[in-house]
């Protein structure tokens, strides 16, 4: 028989297991930085999905987002039409490798475990999201790294959230490679616009 903490042990560790593995095989991570940065955009509401806590925006160029809308948002006060402000938080862990290291493949991995006996049931899901990015300016005195996905994009500047990731920044240079694990997106507030 399984048991609750049995089966989030064992979906925690295989995701550990899995993600861990390929992401440092080829060498050991140097520095890590947690960064939150925060944003906000006017759209429209084109769907709202209560049970998966989701939100998809469309903003005044026609470009659709769909996004996770954090518990302490009240769902129930928007409906699809509405034209809002939604402000998001959006949280990644940088990691620095070595000289010459070879980064990991940009991946999502996730791993999800149940089991059954009798009328009992338990589950357990982790996920995770590994993507690579290039410096393009680091400011330790404002905390921040600016990074730009490899394959193209608009560059981003993140703010370092802890005392510890500040720490990092100066071991950081423009050029690195950094790896981004635990990507995590969440739309914070939905603020109905006059």
């Amino acid at each position: 028989m399984f048991t609750k903490r049995f089966l989030m042990t064992a979906a925690i560790a295989g995701a550990l297991a899995t993600t861990a593995g390929a992401a440092f095989a080829q060498g050991q991570p140097i520095v890590g930085i947690s960064t939150v940065t925060t944003y906000s955009i006017d759209a429209t509401i084109t769907a709202i999905d209560p049970a998966k806590r989701t939100v998809t925006f469309t903003g005044p160029a026609g470009r659709s987002l769909t996004s996770t809308v954090s518990p302490g948002v009240k769902m129930d006060t928007s409906k699809v039409g509405d034209v809002v402000s939604a402000a998001f938080e959006n949280k990644l862990t940088f990691v620095l490798s070595g000289p010459n290291a070879k980064t990991p493949r940009d991946r999502d991995v996730s791993v999800t475990a149940a089991a059954s006996s009798g009328n009992r049931a338990a589950g357990a899901k982790a996920e995770q999201t590994v993507a690579n990015w290039w410096v393009t300016g680091v400011n330790p005195s404002a905390g921040t790294i600016s990074v730009v996905n490899p394959t193209g994009g608009e560059v981003q500047t993140y703010t370092a959230a802890t005392a510890e990731g500040r720490a990092q920044l100066p071991r950081v240079k423009t050029g690195d490679n950094l790896t981004a694990i635990d990507t995590s997106v969440l739309v914070v507030a939905i603020t109905p616009k006059k």
